[in-house]
């Protein structure tokens, strides 16, 4: 089953301008790498147009199936991704997200565990 991981962020950090923009062209070819080798399926940078943009200024949508995708986050490429993103932008975040076939599966257990609890 395919997971998604969305890695949101907000503003730049005042005075790390430079390295930010040179992390999300490292972060680029990171997760393109992976596409092209086929570890992930999918993989899309986004900057949000209207917003809070203190707050969120944009995010990166990964999809793969999960065992490949639990592997990609403990690889050290992956985590110092992560580490410089910390020092260099606001409100750094990543989540698992259910995508595809998991939103029937969890839509069918909703249903099922509201039927036990006779709700």
């Amino acid at each position: 089953m395919d997971v998604g991981l969305l890695i949101r962020y907000g503003k730049l950090v005042p005075g790390r301008e430079t390295e930010a923009v040179e992390l999300f062209a490292e972060g680029e070819r990171f997760f393109k790498e992976r596409l092209d080798k086929g570890v992930i399926t999918f993989f899309e940078p986004f900057f949000l147009a209207t917003s809070d943009l203190e707050e969120e200024l944009g995010f990166h949508i990964i999809k793969g199936p999960a065992p490949e995708i639990f592997k990609l986050m403990e690889e050290e490429g992956y985590r110092a991704l992560m580490t410089k993103m910390h020092l260099v932008v606001e409100h750094p975040r990543a989540d698992l997200l259910t995508v595809g076939e998991g939103i029937q599966a969890q839509l069918e257990l909703f249903a099922k565990v509201r039927a036990e609890l006779g709700i």
